[in-house]
């Protein structure tokens, strides 16, 4: 199923520290003038969409998840994620590829700069759109006394950047959106976010399911790092 319905927004907190930005230091007027530039045309450049799939879950090993279809996803922090989980959803966000066209014209033209914070303001676009979507799907599956997992995806954690095409493999159409999967498992678009998240029985007034891999992780300096 494919979803186009966000909102085209950017953390101005989180795009700030890309350039330097913290406490009461602030970036230079050069530089602010670049990213309200870039900011402005978001709308002619961004076009957001997700391709989600829900699969059932046979069983949860030590090792990875099995899906009915006998799909194996191997990572042991993923089942441990995944330990209550009864299905899987398997999406692939992207924002299309106006936006990377417009930072390759940068770059072209030597404007490193322009092209630097445009390429940085896309992927905090893809990455709201993607929690956009799994804030949806909490409170679908809130609604329906399920919740979801923290979501996952290739390349992060102990699951391997390779277990990309298991993820494609769960579309009948992965190109509905334009995304494609390259041999070294690279996505084109460059702006686009593939992964899962387990949806589990509800407990209580638990929406998100409780484990977080990251607080078992040592590397507390990770840009990735999940409070």
């Amino acid at each position: 199923m494919v979803v186009n319905n966000f909102q085209i927004d950017v953390n101005n907190e989180k795009l700030l520290r890309f350039f330097g930005s913290s406490g009461n230091k602030n970036v230079s007027p050069a530089v602010q003038q670049k990213i309200d530039r870039s900011s402005d045309r978001l709308e002619e450049l961004v076009t957001p969409q997700i391709n989600f799939n829900v699969k059932p879950l046979a069983s949860v090993k030590k090792g990875g998840v099995l899906l009915q279809d006998q799909t194996w996803l191997k990572s042991p922090k993923l089942s441990r994620t995944f330990r209550s989980a009864k299905k899987v959803c398997f999406f692939i966000a992207t924002i299309g590829h106006n936006l990377e066209r417009k930072v390759s014209e940068y770059m072209k033209k030597n404007r490193y700069a322009d092209a630097y914070v445009l390429d940085t303001i896309g992927s905090l676009v893809v990455e709201d759109v993607t929690n956009q979507f799994h804030l949806r799907m909490e409170r679908h599956c809130q609604a329906r006394s399920q919740a979801v997992t923290l979501r996952f995806s290739p390349g992060y954690c102990d699951w391997s950047l390779r277990e990309q095409t298991a993820v494609f493999n769960q579309f009948e159409d992965s190109k509905s959106i334009g995304v494609t999967l390259s041999d070294a498992c690279l996505m084109t678009p460059r702006k686009s976010v593939s992964g899962v998240f387990g949806i589990v029985p509800k407990n209580g007034n638990q929406t998100i399911a409780d484990y977080n891999p990251c607080t078992n992780c040592s590397k507390t300096d990770c840009i990735a790092r999940r409070k």
